[in-house]
Formats: C-alpha cells, structure tokens, sequence
C-alpha cells in the first residue's frame, strides 16, 4: 500500500512543461540529421565491406589457381613430400601427393567460395533489412 501511495504522489507531482514550437524543431532536426549521417555511415561500412568480399574472392581465386597449377605441373614421378617410412598409408599417400594437394586444393578454393558467396549474400540482407 505505500508503494502505491508513493507512486501516486508520484504522479500528483508531475507537470510536464511544454517546450515551444522552435526548441522542438531544432531538437527534432538535429535528430533527424543524425540519423541521416547514421545512414550514410552504414552504406558507407557496407560498400567497404563488399569491396573487401570481392577483393578476398578474387585474391582466393588467383593464389589457389596459381597453387593447382603449380602442383599439376611437377613432374609425375617426383611426389611432393616423402615421409622415409614404408608404412603403406604414408607411402600411399606420399605416392598420391600430387593428387591429393590438388584435391584438397580445390576443395580449399570451393569451400572459400561457397563462403564468400554467403558473406555476400549476407552483407545484401543487411542492406534491405
């Protein structure tokens, strides 16, 4: 009950003044403007960060078609590492190297655009929401 008391009081005690006309306008200007420069700011981090998707993709594209190249253009008979054990998974894979650096080489580059692609699309819903 005095909880209640207190609050009415409270409340009895309350006038709320009234600002004029002009104070209320510059006030809701200078919010407005704010947001405005809000706005700006985000399309601006969102035009940065696009402009970063696309440079890490085309980055990604050219290191890891430049690295399947290299790997493809050694010479067959040579593996690309050698372990010096006869343990046959290690030899199977030293004698498969070649192969192997490719495929996780590719699977590297599509992983890293299936990644991008979803940043981007991301980056777009962010943009609309």
């Amino acid at each position: 009950m005095n909880d209640d008391i207190r609050l009415q009081e409270l409340f009895d005690d309350f006038r709320p003044t009234l600002t004029d006309i002009e104070q209320f306008s510059s006030q809701l200007e200078r919010r407005l403007a704010m947001i405005d420069e809000i706005r700006e700011a985000q399309a601006a981090q969102l035009r940065r960060y696009r402009m970063a998707v696309v440079a890490a993709f085309v980055v990604g594209i050219v290191f890891g078609s430049v690295l399947l190249a290299v790997i493809l253009a050694t010479p067959s008979e040579v593996p690309l590492f050698s372990f010096g054990i006869n343990f046959y998974p290690l030899l199977f894979i030293e004698q498969n190297s070649r192969l192997i650096s490719a495929f996780l080489t590719s699977l590297m580059i599509t992983i890293s655009i299936v990644a991008i692609l979803n940043t981007s699309e991301q980056a777009h819903r962010m943009e609309f929401s």
